[in-house]
């Protein structure tokens, strides 16, 4: 893959749905095993919720080996600073680490479609929202997440 500039990014995701690496040390240690430079870890604060002691811990142990950063749209709902989601200390964490790369916010919120199925969703989170809603919403989801990375919210 590195020849053609194609940089891995291994997903950890939880016990439930696989058996891979289900924590950020698992996915650490083998990216340090194949020990190539194309070969990233990949956290997703859904799965991390589930299966790390510490989802700042979790950035922290990934460093410089963090590829991709994946915030759900129901995670970013979740309480702070008090509560398993502290969105400043997250945003922190990633800053400590020197992370540059993308944070993806996956907002499964309405039924239909292979990827509904995929991810098991049996009911509509949206609300009943229109196209126009949802355009808003992921609007709003935006400026949060843009706020949250860069200390502001």
């Amino acid at each position: 893959a590195k020849p053609y500039g194609i940089t891995l990014e291994l997903e950890v995701v939880n016990r439930f749905e696989q058996f891979m690496f289900n924590d950020a040390a698992e996915a650490v240690q083998f990216c340090k095993d194949v020990d190539r430079e194309n070969v990233k870890v990949m956290l997703d604060c859904f799965h991390m919720n589930i299966e790390e002691d510490s989802l700042t811990d979790a950035i922290r142990r990934s460093g410089k080996l963090l590829g991709h950063f994946h915030v759900g749209e129901a995670n970013r709902r979740c309480p702070g600073p008090n509560g398993r989601f502290d969105w400043h200390a997250i945003g922190q964490a990633l800053h400590d680490i020197g992370y540059t790369g993308d944070v993806v916010m996956e907002p499964f919120v309405r039924m239909g479609g292979q990827v509904s199925q995929d991810v098991a969703l049996w009911r509509d989170l949206s609300g009943g929202a229109d196209e126009e809603k949802l355009d808003q919403d992921a609007a709003a989801s935006l400026r949060w997440l843009r706020g949250v990375m860069e200390g502001n919210n």
